[in-house]
């Protein structure tokens, strides 16, 4: 009987526990790879800048998350995703975090798909990169059409 469980296990279970494993890798490298990012900008500013625009905020207000929350640039992005996401207080989801929980573990707890994280993270460091959020949905800049004044 243990013997079958044993292989029900690992048949069943593991290839779940792996994939956890590779999310929670996958994203470590994708926070890695912001906070990179952001020591190769004068005081984060390209990511502060990029969050700002992301989040529809003011980068001010970023740069005042980062020092009140003491997290790293990556781990801030991901809390102020989860945040936006959820309409939950960004201080709430950082005390979750400094307790010990793992942002997989966090997201899902908010109903936010480890998909979805990892697809944001990307999208930030590309951003950041490159100087500037990738606007999307109620926050994208309005461009008026028609004729200029000299027309």
């Amino acid at each position: 009987m243990k013997k079958t469980f044993l292989i029900a296990f690992v048949v069943f279970l593991m290839p779940a526990l792996s994939s956890a494993l590779d999310f929670e890798l996958s994203l470590k490298e994708q926070i890695d790879s912001l906070n990179v990012e952001a020591s190769l900008s004068s005081k984060g500013e390209n990511v502060a800048g990029a969050l700002a625009i992301e989040f529809g905020t003011k980068e001010d207000i970023i740069q005042k998350q980062k020092i009140d929350s003491g997290l790293s640039w990556g781990d801030l992005s991901v809390a102020l995703y989860i945040s936006n996401r959820t309409g939950k207080d960004i201080n709430i989801i950082v005390k979750d975090y400094k307790k010990g929980h793992g942002w997989g573990r966090i997201a899902k707890a908010y109903g936010i798909r480890t998909d979805d994280l990892l697809s944001m993270m990307g999208k930030a460091h590309n951003a950041a990169k490159h100087g500037k959020g990738h606007k999307k949905g109620k926050h994208k800049e309005q461009k008026e059409h028609g004729k200029g004044k000299n027309k």
